[in-house]
């Protein structure tokens, strides 16, 4: 039977070693000594991580998750609601503290995305209703402590050997869309970098990245267009996100593209009808490498 270290278990089951970890102090997980003392996992904590995280999806607490598995009787109720109710009611405090304190826990607790899509998406679309002087405050409250969270998470995950990210928006009108998106990546064990403001037709040769995120609210353009199918071309490894992304698009007819080059180092590539469709890398986002293409 095979056996892995948590890193390697990590990767095996995409949950992040924090999230792990943060498992196995509530004793989700238990790991095995072998006659060295060594502690490994094995295929057996694979299926028990998918059964956590089935859980954990259907808006349960860790503690009723260990009961779950251990075979006693829970109430089984969503405290996603609660989860957010919690967190809205961090906002109204003097000082952020007990958001920060908040937000730390339950990103111990809970993979990256499940946190972004059960628990800070839901309330910051709440908190983008109104605009009386109160609800301003707190949707402003949240922002920031959605940027905190973030760079603490990029910050934690410089220390460590991990393939560098870029995220650039090519259009955005939110500006924490980026980090929204940083904080879901770092969930994927990279390290992360951030660029605030939109740059609609960067370049890439400026950054030295492993990988790189375009993020579009909004169709590309023409010309960004034209430099997407140069990177694809050139066998970038890109990801993207955003609803610009939602759909898979469609390269511009010849006659559309701009006479003048797009930047200094960066060209045309020659125009072609044919698309070369995304890989789907998580259920959010799309990855892009492309090989052997004519």
């Amino acid at each position: 039977m095979s056996h892995f270290t948590i890193e390697m278990l990590s990767d095996q089951c995409g949950v992040s070693m924090p999230n792990l970890r943060a498992w196995q102090r509530s004793g989700l997980l238990q790991p095995v000594r072998d006659d060295s003392g060594r502690r490994y996992f094995d295929y057996s904590h694979l299926m028990r991580i998918h059964a956590i995280l089935k859980w954990l999806d259907r808006g349960l607490p860790l503690d009723e998750v260990a009961r779950i598995l251990k075979g006693e009787q829970t109430t089984q109720i969503s405290q996603w609601e609660v989860w957010q109710e919690q967190l809205l009611a961090t906002l109204e405090k003097p000082c952020l503290e007990k958001g920060r304190a908040f937000l730390l826990k339950m990103g111990r607790e809970l993979p990256a995305a499940m946190l972004l899509d059960k628990v800070v998406l839901p309330l910051r679309l709440w908190l983008g209703h109104g605009h009386a002087s109160a609800q301003l405050t707190r949707r402003a409250r949240f922002d920031t402590l959605i940027i905190e969270y973030a760079t603490f998470l990029m910050q934690t995950l410089r220390k460590r050997p991990t393939s560098g990210l870029v995220v650039i928006a090519m259009n955005s009108h939110d500006p924490l869309s980026v980090w929204l998106e940083a904080i879901r990546f770092s969930g994927e064990g990279f390290r992360i970098d951030v660029l605030q403001q939109p740059v609609p037709l960067p370049d890439l040769t400026q950054f030295a990245a492993d990988h790189y995120l375009i993020y579009s609210d909004v169709p590309l353009t023409p010309a960004q267009l034209a430099l997407w199918q140069q990177w694809q071309l050139d066998g970038m490894p890109l990801f993207s996100a955003g609803a610009g992304f939602a759909t898979p698009p469609e390269l511009p007819d010849a006659a559309n593209l701009p006479d003048a080059p797009l930047c200094e180092n960066a060209q045309l590539a020659p125009v072609s009808r044919n698309y070369y469709p995304a890989v789907v890398f998580t259920s959010h986002v799309q990855g892009f490498v492309i090989e052997g293409c004519d």
